[in-house]
């Protein structure tokens, strides 16, 4: 009868093992789906933020500039299907232009004599940008940005001799 009674216990003391085992299996696999899932989620996230963040700074830059020059030395222009915004500067004596505008994926910023033409394709890159226009209606100057897909519009009211945010 001994032995009939530790038969049974560690027939008991097996089940409690294989539960033990199967509830601790569906914890790890509970577990590593959840960080699974999580990890799409944050890599998403990060995606969306790095995007947004290319568009504030291209934004940013260009409501930086605006603010750096008197409502006279701005212009807003088109050389042929590329929208600008220009910036005059008097350096020695001499008139220059910086050019703000989007051409081949990229935002550029062109400087240039006053005299010289307007070639989009020699400016400097600033950030990759999609597109870019800009508008005026007297004294408002609209532009948008488009960065990774996003874009963001600003408008801008001059006066008092500087561009300030609306």
């Amino acid at each position: 009868m001994l032995s009939r009674s530790k038969t049974i216990k560690s027939n008991r003391s097996g089940i409690d093992m294989v539960f033990v085992l199967t509830v601790f299996v569906l914890f790890v696999c509970c577990l590593l789906a959840s960080v699974l899932a999580f990890a799409r989620v944050y890599k998403r996230l990060g995606d969306d933020i790095g995007k947004r963040f290319d568009t504030a700074t291209a934004q940013t830059l260009v409501l930086q500039k605006l603010r750096s020059y008197d409502d006279a030395d701005i212009s807003v222009g088109k050389s042929g299907d590329i929208a600008y915004l220009g910036f005059a500067d008097m350096i020695d004596g001499e008139s220059y232009m910086t050019y703000i505008y989007a051409y081949g994926g990229e935002l550029k910023e062109l400087f240039v004599p006053n005299d010289a033409p307007f070639s989009a394709d020699s400016g400097n890159m600033l950030l990759p940008a999609e597109d870019f226009t800009a508008e005026t209606d007297g004294r408002t100057i609209c532009f948008t940005v488009t960065c990774d897909g996003v874009s963001t519009s600003s408008h801008y009211s001059l006066r008092g001799g500087k561009a300030v945010g609306v």
